[in-house]
């Protein structure tokens, strides 16, 4: 199982990600492998998850960078950008999120540090986030990537009011 993982990635999965593994964003619960797990988790995308043949669907340029409940967030190798896709569609159609780590970082710990502040202030009586959180969640991302690339981050990680 050969797969070759570019330097930049080491730094990030290394001190970019708390400790916990983990960043919530609130729609999302993006998991983040320690960087001498990267090869293991490719399993289930890359490779068969039972009998580690090659999943001829996977581009060789993605490497499964984060989960949320099996969508993957995906480094494209060669262009650098970060991507997601929704498993269980019957084939793999990432999109593109992010133009690159760094985007990706700061806006997503941009969220995951207001979803920590909010706290039980996040939720209503039905465990929804509030309304006016989803809305400053989705100016936040625009704040980061702009309107177009916002909207298309909002759509796909289906970032609206219950």
């Amino acid at each position: 199982m050969d797969l070759i993982i570019p330097p930049a990635l080491k730094p990030f999965l290394s001190t970019a990600i708390p400790d916990s593994r983990q960043l919530d964003i609130g729609f999302a619960l993006f998991e983040f492998p320690r960087f001498e797990d990267r090869i293991d988790f490719q399993m289930g995308y890359r490779w068969h998850g039972i009998t580690r043949a090659r999943e001829p669907a996977w581009d060789d340029n993605w490497l499964v960078l984060a989960s949320s409940h099996g969508d993957p967030l995906i480094f494209h190798l060669r262009e650098k950008h970060i991507l997601f896709a929704h498993h269980g569609a019957g084939r793999w159609e990432p999109c593109l999120l992010f133009t690159d780590l760094a985007q990706m970082s700061r806006c997503f710990n941009e969220i995951a540090a207001l979803i920590t502040e909010a706290d039980e202030a996040l939720f209503d009586d039905n465990f929804n986030i509030q309304p006016t959180y989803v809305e400053l969640i989705k100016t936040m991302i625009v704040n980061h990537v702009g309107l177009e690339q916002g909207n298309q981050i909002i759509e796909q990680l289906e970032i609206r009011a219950y």
